[in-house]
């Protein structure tokens, strides 16, 4: 019993690590194409905190220069571009790949934190 709090957090960390990974890979299927500078910015910036703290994060950043100074780009098409009318712009690509998997990454969790929990004898 006394460890059943540990295995459950080791469970949802080990699950929200995948549901992290599977996020990122989901954003970069759906951002953008062009240069392919958008999708190489988008990062999973891992899971931080215990127990029931811990949270997953994912970053997209494209600085593109030009005559004006520095441009970032991937805030541009993920907040306020509308898209363009000779390329293909996922506006939201971020959100739209978390509410799309969400439900699927909870089970991920669910999943980890069970077999963890079976680990430890329940």
């Amino acid at each position: 019993m006394r460890r059943s709090p540990e295995a459950a957090g080791r469970g949802a960390k080990r699950g929200l690590h995948d549901a992290l990974d599977d996020w990122k890979a989901q954003a970069v299927d759906i951002a953008p194409l062009d240069k392919g500078t958008l999708r190489r910015g988008i990062k999973a910036e891992g899971v931080k905190g215990n127990g029931l703290n811990m949270k997953a994060e994912i970053s997209s950043t494209a600085i593109e220069e030009s005559g004006s100074g520095r441009f970032n780009y991937a805030y541009y098409i993920h907040e306020l571009n509308a898209g363009g009318a000779n390329v293909r712009r996922e506006k939201k690509y971020l959100d739209k790949s978390a509410e799309a998997n969400k439900d699927k990454w909870m089970r991920w969790v669910e999943e980890e934190i069970q077999k963890e929990l079976r680990r430890e004898g329940w």
